[in-house]
């Protein structure tokens, strides 16, 4: 895998990676704008911050009125088809990033939408059985740890199990994601039990992915704090200036270590041999082909 690459590939698209953060501040803005300039919200903010009121409120009492209420619902519905959206983004990013493209794709708004809910309710499986798993866990620790001399050994097990168990699933869930951009059908990221067995037997490839994201997260986590702090000192004079500048750049960050995570499931995708002979060529500018190194 190719850190550098990773890292550089967000930078050399940043106007397309700004204005999508920039499209999302602003929706985001119109609907808390609306919430918060359509509500007397004074007696909620004393009982939180629990400081005496002087005076009374008229609106301790009132119902929400319809612009609170389309704000409250506008930005539930941002929260969750940007979501959708992202992931779904996502996967174009993986089949662009496979073709050698350095320029991020072309937005398909409710193509990358339907192709984000279909990931999403694959993710709620992987979810499930990582629940399970934490219960049959808690279940097998309980009855060992009654054991006096079952007890230190039962906690070890039990948290290397669960750790393995979470890198498995996390790999498993990036393989069917990568083969839904890569065979072009989400059923892929369904297919839970072969997902899984690829990423075990990959699993020293997965271990690189796990160990180049954690350095990934640093890295930007570092620039974040750069950045942040000089636009803080040059905005800090004006709070609504301050504040908006540290949300943009949250997103921006955040937004930029996502797209470099996707570059690198598409190098540990290619690197564990995955192919495709199922998509459409016509949809995406021809097949894919990986061979293992």
């Amino acid at each position: 895998m190719n850190f550098s690459q990773a890292f550089k590939y967000p930078f050399q698209n940043f106007a397309k990676v700004m204005s999508i953060v920039l499209v999302l501040t602003i929706a985001f803005a119109v609907f808390i704008a609306m919430i918060l300039n359509s509500y007397d919200w004074s007696p909620l903010l004393a009982e939180l911050y629990d400081f005496d009121a002087a005076e009374s409120y008229a609106g301790a009492n009132q119902p929400f009125g319809g612009t609170t209420v389309v704000g409250i619902v506008g930005l539930l519905l941002v929260a969750i088809v940007s979501g959708f959206w992202l992931s779904g983004y996502s996967i174009e990013v993986i089949r662009s990033v496979t073709r050698d493209e350095e320029w991020m794709p072309g937005v398909e708004f409710a193509r990358n939408v339907k192709d984000g809910a279909l990931l999403f309710v694959s993710s709620i499986a992987y979810w499930l059985l990582f629940i399970l798993l934490i219960i049959v866990l808690s279940i097998a620790y309980g009855v060992l740890g009654r054991i006096s001399v079952f007890g230190a050994l039962a906690v070890l097990v039990s948290v290397a199990l669960l750790v393995y168990s979470i890198c498995v699933l996390g790999w498993a869930y990036f393989v069917g994601m990568a083969r839904f951009a890569l065979e072009g059908d989400y059923r892929a990221s369904w297919q839970i039990s072969r997902n899984i067995r690829v990423a075990r037997s990959n699993w020293r490839k997965g271990l690189t992915l796990l160990l180049y994201m954690i350095a990934l997260s640093i890295v930007y986590g570092i620039v974040r704090e750069i950045v942040a702090g000089v636009f803080g000192g040059i905005m800090g004079a004006n709070l609504l200036a301050g504040v908006t500048a540290s949300i943009i750049i949250y997103y921006l960050f955040n937004l930029m270590q996502h797209f470099s995570t996707q570059v690198l499931i598409t190098q540990y995708a290619a690197e564990i041999g995955m192919r495709s002979d199922h998509y459409d060529p016509e949809k995406d500018k021809g097949k894919f082909d990986f061979t293992q190194e």
